[in-house]
């Protein structure tokens, strides 16, 4: 099976507060997955600086695609507490996307890219229509321009092969369900960097989005839980 990534985009919008979405995303929704599955690997939040809608992101680096479909998995939607299933219900946007890695430009020692231990500080986002072909050759060309642009860290194309948009202001049809099948996500070392890359521009980008580093999480999978169980405690 091929990597898995899952990129996650969402705004609370007018029914839920800021400090309710943060507390729930921080302290119930993130932890059921970093804390006890160990295919997620790595688990990261992102929020908008380029004043756009939605306000928020969130990326999991997952051992495979068989993942998705593993009840490990498929049970925490399922079998949602009813404080979530609540705060759902609620939300103005909730943009879920499964996806298989395509390409990648190798990982890099400027950063730990999605992990908690000195992540990639900046992100783009972005659609590249449907067609595979022309999505890989986009990639070989731009990464070869991307290596000259101070701060990049790391790109990759993925496949979607699985979404769901809901939320109060999702409107209802087919085409509201409508995602570029292949997409790219973009690292920098800071946010500063996303400024000028030096990114094809052509008809295959869409939905081009800046984001900075909100919070990277431990997780099972990094070995590193108990250690910030005890780094909070120091602070306290």
């Amino acid at each position: 099976m091929p990597a898995g990534f899952l990129i996650v985009y969402s705004e609370p919008g007018e029914f839920v507060t800021l400090d309710e979405f943060q507390d729930w995303y921080n302290n119930e929704h993130v932890p059921l997955r970093m804390n006890h599955l160990k295919s997620f690997l790595t688990g990261a939040r992102y929020s908008a600086v380029d004043s756009q809608i939605p306000s928020w992101t969130a990326l999991y680096d997952i051992d495979d695609t068989a993942t998705f479909s593993h009840d490990s998995y498929t049970r925490l939607r399922a079998n949602r507490s009813p404080r979530e299933a609540n705060l759902v219900q609620r939300l103005s946007i909730l943009d879920r996307q499964t996806s298989e890695l395509l390409v990648d430009s190798g990982e890099s020692q400027l950063t730990t890219s999605l992990a908690s231990n000195n992540p990639s500080k900046g992100l783009i986002t972005h659609g590249l229509g449907n067609d595979e072909e022309k999505a890989r050759e986009w990639f070989e060309s731009t990464v070869k321009d991307l290596r000259n642009s101070e701060g990049w860290v790391r790109t990759r194309v993925f496949k979607c092969i699985d979404n769901l948009k809901t939320g109060v202001s999702i409107a209802p049809g087919p085409e509201a369900q409508v995602v570029p099948k292949y997409f790219a996500v973009h690292e920098f070392t800071t946010v500063e960097a996303t400024s000028s890359p030096k990114i094809s521009s052509t008809a295959l980008l869409s939905d081009v989005r800046k984001w900075g580093l909100y919070k990277a999480y431990p997780g099972i999978a990094q070995g590193n839980l108990r250690n910030f169980v005890l780094d909070c405690t120091h602070t306290l």
